[in-house]
């Protein structure tokens, strides 16, 4: 909604500066969006006069000026319209302007012709969407004025947002309220005078409202004898401010009434009406010419306004282009009507018309003041084109609105906004918004709210009200008063919040998805049974319940590859649902999941500068690190059959005969069909709620041993189906002196016997009670290659 600073201070005192304003109309609901300064892109554009008019030497259509602009020499400009002549006042554009759309006006040559200038329409300085040629002022126009000074564009518009609940707020008369309400001003309503004749409207037309149900008031009066021309300026600048194009004088004074009472209306061509008016639905396959030229077929029993032959205009909505006021109408008939906002709402969208009476329409009027409103726009039509208003006002009043009234308890308002204002500050307030106040005990009123306010129907309603005029700034913040005692925290999201913990503290990246996935996924990843699909989904995106993070993860790992991001590792700790249940209303089963995803590469280590990939081992280390802060040290590793991943570089989790996740390569087949090419993706899926019954969440503390470790690193060759990790475990436990043992590489090719890969690692031996002999070092060598090759047949390479 567009707001004149200028029009708005016709109904209401405005002393503050331009950001003040912006800043009291936020604070109270009606957001700012943006804010147009007028006339900002009309510097050094002034009234001139042509003085010598002749054609160009090197061209046929365009004309070479002379042009006073009031100050040393006339300019020599070229111009290419053919609406202008000698002595002509037109508007130039010297050099150092910077017309709308940033168009900086410079010395230019056109045909081998130099130019000093422009003459502007009113296109190219925004005040048209097009025009025919060059603006060409009145005689009296005075030579080297700043055009935006002789057009008064000292205007401020600001643009606002708003609410749907709101709809008293898209007119002047609206704001000025809110604006009067804020500083405690009072509202300047428009003064209406009207000169009526002796005839009355009753003798010549009459209305009948056939659909009581989408209409509730129609209301109507008649002017003769208009003189149908252009808009004087006061109006076309109020009409150009709302962003539209004069039309005239009967059109824009319609317009002029809807931004400033925020209630549209039309007026009609009396002359070209067929009879009486009735409100009706459209008959089957009624045909309706409206104003912006669309032959138009009814087939959804629309609510049209119609004469005894036809429909003249969808209502409130469009007219129809039969009844238009042109320059030939004499006699004019001015309907103000109040129609069911969800009729409105659901005719709009069903044709595709979306106009400024629709839009207002279809968000509810204030039916009680439709015969203002007319009186208003007919007093306006008198003055601006002239006519005699017919005496009397057709008005058919079905249904007259009850008035809410809302009980408000004072002891209740203040703990709600966290102040305690007297009975005396909440009245000045609720006053000042015209909210009827009946005190009906100490701490209690019973409120009526205005007729325009239909968003008013229940105490918290007035809860808003009170705090958003009192003032958010206003109120300190406090600390609420509660319990200390502490509450037991949930088991699922303690469990969550520690594993995000650790996996962050290992520089892992959290990511955050929907629970829903699209059909498509189940045909890229294999999923077990008990997929539940969605019966009513916002979109195909979003069509089934996810069974398995697996999906969400590599479609951000994608979706980060596709914008260059190639050091990808992130998680996600979240729920999969499935339904196991052999009945169609069985409750699904919810599982907590933690999943890990890692693609790319990164540096390693700070001395090597060279990018490594990411491999099988950096996430079984991930994997390895999270179970060791859980305290589960007893798992196995078996070789995975899941077909999303690589048979060869993938691994099953178990703890005794419970399957808790996998992890590994994605299948390269899998990764190519989602849409990666050239990386590997490894992926892994732990199973928390599972988890939960091996898991021990404590701190233990260990002291730093103050003996030294001892490193030794072993290059062994293998059968290629050895699990290395189940070897070092059973060297773990049959060595008591080996601490650690990290993998750093693993290799099969040329160099290596066929069926064989070498495993090189590093094992550290400590004693956490003295320091290590030699003697102890060889021992725990000998026995950790003796397990070797008498469990795993394995070899120091050589």
């Amino acid at each position: 909604m567009l707001i004149s600073l200028n029009w708005l201070k016709q109904y209401v005192e405005i002393k503050e500066s331009i950001e003040e304003v912006a800043n009291a109309l936020t604070m109270i609901g009606q957001e700012v969006e943006a804010i147009e300064i007028q006339g900002e892109n009309l510097e050094n554009v002034v009234i001139g006069q042509i003085v010598e008019f002749d054609r160009h030497p090197n061209s046929d259509r365009l004309t070479l000026l002379k042009v006073n602009v009031g100050e040393g020499e006339p300019l020599q400009i070229i111009c290419g319209a053919t609406n202008h002549k000698l002595n002509d006042k037109v508007v130039v554009a010297k050099i150092g302007a910077t017309l709308p759309g940033d168009f900086k006006i410079k010395k230019s040559k056109i045909r081998d012709v130099e130019s000093y200038g422009m003459l502007c329409s009113e296109e190219e300085l925004s005040f048209a969407k097009e025009s025919d040629g060059i603006i060409i002022l009145p005689e009296d126009a005075p030579i080297g004025k700043e055009y935006r000074e002789y057009l008064n564009l000292n205007d401020v518009i600001f643009e606002l947002e708003i609410t749907p609940n709101r709809p008293d707020c898209l007119s002047h008369i609206g704001i000025a309220r809110e604006v009067a309400a804020y500083y405690d001003r009072k509202v300047k309503y428009p003064s209406i005078e009207i000169n009526e004749t002796i005839e009355s409207i009753n003798t010549l037309i009459k209305v009948n409202i056939d659909d009581k149900e989408r209409c509730k008031r129609y209301v109507g009066k008649i002017v003769k004898n208009v003189k149908v021309q252009e808009s004087p300026e006061w109006l076309k600048r109020r009409i150009q401010a709302m962003g539209l194009n004069p039309i005239n004088n009967i059109v824009d004074i319609t317009n002029f009434v809807m931004f400033e009472y925020n209630q549209p209306m039309h007026a009609f061509d009396f002359d070209k009406l067929k009879g009486n008016i009735n409100v009706r639905a459209a008959k089957e396959n009624e045909e309706i010419t409206t104003l912006d030229g669309v032959d138009r077929v009814l087939k959804n029993n629309e609510l049209v306004i119609a004469d005894e032959e036809r429909a003249i205009a969808i209502a409130g909505i469009i007219g129809g282009d039969a009844t238009k006021i042109d320059n030939e109408t004499k006699n004019i008939f001015v309907e103000v009507a109040y129609f069911t906002p969800d009729n409105i709402r659901r005719t709009s969208r069903e044709l595709g018309i979306f106009t400024d009476s629709s839009y207002r329409n279809e968000r509810g009027m204030d039916i009680q003041n439709l015969e203002t409103v007319v009186e208003r726009a007919v007093s306006l039509i008198a003055e601006v084109a002239g006519g005699e208003i017919l005496s009397d006002t057709i008005d058919r009043y079905l249904e007259k609105p009850e008035k809410y009234e809302i009980s408000l308890n004072l002891e209740k308002l203040n703990k709600f906004i966290g102040k305690n204002l007297s009975s005396d500050e909440v009245a000045k307030i609720l006053t000042n918004l015209n909210i009827e106040i009946k005190t009906i005990g100490e701490d209690k009123m019973l409120l009526t709210p205005p007729t325009y306010r239909g968003d008013l129907i229940r105490p918290a309603d007035i809860y808003e009200e009170v705090i958003r005029m009192y003032g958010f700034d206003n109120i300190e913040a406090r600390m609420p008063v509660m319990s200390i005692e502490s509450g037991e925290e949930n088991t699922n999201f303690k469990v969550s919040r520690i594993i995000r913990e650790i996996l962050r503290e290992q520089g892992l990246n959290e990511v955050i998805n929907y629970s829903f996935i699209p059909k498509s996924a189940k045909e890229l990843f294999s999923f077990e049974d008990g997929i539940i699909e969605i019966k009513n989904p916002l979109s195909e995106d979003m069509a089934i319940m996810r069974p398995s993070l697996i999906y969400s993860l590599v479609n951000n790992i994608k979706e980060n590859l596709n914008r260059n991001q190639t050091d990808l590792k992130i998680f996600e700790v979240s729920k999969t649902f499935k339904n196991l249940g052999s009945a169609k209303d069985s409750l699904a089963t919810e599982e907590l999941k933690v999943a890990i995803a890692l693609s790319g590469r990164e540096d390693k280590n700070l001395w090597n500068q060279i990018k490594t990939d990411y491999d099988f081992y950096d996430l079984k280390g991930y994997i390895e690190y999270l179970f060791e802060r859980l305290n589960i040290n007893k798992f196995n590793l078996e070789r995975a059959k899941d077909v999303n991943f690589h048979p060869g570089v993938s691994a099953e989790i178990k703890i005794g005969e419970d399957v808790i996740g996998i992890f590994g390569e994605l299948h390269p087949t899998l990764i190519n069909n989602v849409g990666i090419k050239r990386e590997k993706v490894f992926f892994a899926e732990i199973n928390l709620t599972k988890l939960m019954k091996y898991m021990k969440i404590k701190v233990n503390y260990e002291s730093i041993s103050k003996y030294p470790e001892v490193l030794r690193d072993l290059a062994i060759t293998l059968d290629k189906d050895i699990l290395v990790g189940n070897m070092t475990k059973d060297i773990k436990k049959k060595v008591n002196l080996v601490e650690k043992i990290d993998i750093f590489d693993v290799y099969s090719g040329d160099k290596v016997e066929e069926g064989k890969k070498s495993v090189a690692m590093s094992i550290v031996l400590r004693d956490k009670t003295r320091t290590l002999t030699d003697q102890d070092i060889d021992t725990a060598m000998k026995n950790i290659l003796s397990l070797i090759k008498d469990k795993y047949n394995g070899e120091i390479r050589k």
